[in-house]
């Protein structure tokens, strides 16, 4: 009989350490289906604050970098290509009516001076040919100035100070194509942003590897030489909410934030914070959390303490 007894003590003992495991098993494993429930006092004494979740679209996107180009550089080069043009017409009307006179009996010119003049034409041909390459190889061969009809608005705008011109490198294997779409931005996060227009291929950098390209922008307060960041929209825009970077709680090497499921229930759930938006996150329908669904954004972490150890107080 005191066999018996000791086996079923045993037994006991057994499944109450299988108990206290399954216990801290489920905990570590940061199952979270029953939530957190608290009273109204409660969760006055916890200072939870809710707000909804938005609803938001999110596409995913390249991220590039770039500098505003001085307008004098743009002056210079442009001033420099029109003096050579001028020189160049110039000299070869010139050298074309020295040859009319220099022809037939009555030439009023010498032989010598009708070659003058085509030497001197010649020389300011050359001139404008590497006026052209050296404003080829700063601004592009696709710049739009180099048609005459848009070079005279384009280099207004620019001098009054309507348009920037901005140039932006993007990181090595990426799309070598100039994007059709082009969205400007201030560094730092919540920065004014602007689309840009008239994107075309800018040469190559020596001193920053990637693909760089020149966009005009409209309308912005960009200074000259501004640093500024660059995206380019790819892919199909996703349909979801955001949530505020102050509704996140870390634990298990994940990330967290509550939503009220009923009148003081809040269940944690699973989020990922790989899609930045604005001052949070983007979260994608399907996961976890829908438009309007009221998101803890303050007293998380109190929660979390609550959760993982249901003895802590609101006073605690």
């Amino acid at each position: 009989m005191a066999s018996r007894w000791t086996l079923a003590l045993v037994a006991l003992l057994v499944l109450a350490a299988c108990g206290k495991s399954d216990d801290k098993a489920a905990a570590k494993s940061g199952d979270a289906t029953a939530g957190v429930t608290l009273s109204s006092e409660e969760i006055k004494g916890l200072g939870i604050a809710t707000q909804p979740a938005l609803t938001a679209q999110y596409r995913s996107q390249i991220t590039g970098f770039g500098t505003v180009v001085a307008l004098d550089t743009i002056a210079q080069t442009d001033a420099d290509f029109m003096t050579a043009r001028a020189a160049a017409a110039q000299s070869t009307a010139a050298a074309s009516r020295v040859r009319a006179l220099a022809t037939g009996e009555e030439a009023a010119v010498s032989r010598e001076i009708v070659e003058s003049a085509e030497s001197k034409s010649a020389a300011d041909q050359a001139a404008l040919a590497l006026a052209r390459r050296k404003a080829e190889a700063t601004f592009g061969r696709q710049s739009p100035w180099r048609d005459e009809r848009s070079r005279q608005s384009v280099m207004a705008a620019l001098a009054s100070g309507k348009v920037v011109l901005v140039r932006v490198t993007f990181p090595l294997g990426q799309d070598s194509q100039p994007p059709r779409t082009l969205v400007i931005a201030r560094l730092g996060a919540g920065a004014k942003s602007w689309p840009a227009k008239d994107i075309w291929e800018a040469p190559a950098d020596p001193n920053l590897p990637g693909r760089g390209f020149y966009a005009l922008v409209a309308g912005s307060d960009l200074a000259q030489n501004e640093h500024v960041s660059a995206m380019v929209p790819i892919g199909a825009a996703q349909q979801g909410v955001t949530i505020p970077a102050s509704a996140l709680v870390y634990g298990e090497s994940e990330s967290w934030v509550y939503v009220q499921t009923k009148p003081g229930t809040f269940l944690r759930t699973k989020v990922t914070t790989d899609k930045p938006m604005g001052d949070g996150y983007f979260v994608a329908n399907g996961g976890g959390i829908g438009p309007g669904q009221a998101i803890v954004t303050g007293g998380a972490g109190l929660l979390l303490s609550r959760e993982t150890n249901p003895s802590t107080e609101a006073g605690d």
